[in-house]
């Protein structure tokens, strides 16, 4: 046997005495949330601003007012994927003054003082595209509180 060969199979049978050492996961490695279970989700995020929009018309459609309100900010936002993906969004309404029967586009009707913070709940069909408001809870703001 030569004198390589027989360096190579030392080498060898001593990594396999010591297996694989667990890595040591840096400060900036990123998180993979769980499947199922919830998590962060920027409120700037594409996804998380479709659900909320959807959130707001449904409101508007359900609500007792003459008035439509509008998206104000969105606040935070968790998100949760299974087989459907499901928002939890905490967000400001604004009441505007147009009447929910001009079927005006709220975006573009002015804000009236009155606001809303809401907690909405919304699952989305990827397959179908289709949008569920699962949950809706709003509650009249006070002029100073601006936490939900």
């Amino acid at each position: 046997m030569s004198l390589p060969l027989a360096v190579v199979i030392c080498l060898s049978a001593i990594q396999l005495c010591l297996g694989d050492q667990p890595v040591e996961e840096s400060v900036t490695t990123k998180k993979v949330p769980l499947l199922g279970g919830w998590y962060e989700k920027s409120p700037e995020s594409t996804e998380v601003l479709e659900a909320t929009q959807y959130a707001v018309k449904m409101h508007n459609t359900q609500s007792k007012t003459k008035k439509m309100f509008k998206l104000v900010s969105i606040t935070s936002a968790q998100a949760q994927v299974t087989n459907r993906i499901s928002f939890k969004i905490n967000a400001v309404l604004g009441k505007t003054k147009c009447l929910k029967s001009d079927n005006a586009d709220p975006n573009s009707c002015s804000l009236e003082k009155k606001h809303l913070k809401c907690k909405f709940e919304v699952k989305i069909n990827p397959r179908k595209n289709k949008h569920e408001l699962q949950d809706s809870k709003c509650r009249r703001m006070l002029n100073k509180d601006s936490t939900i």
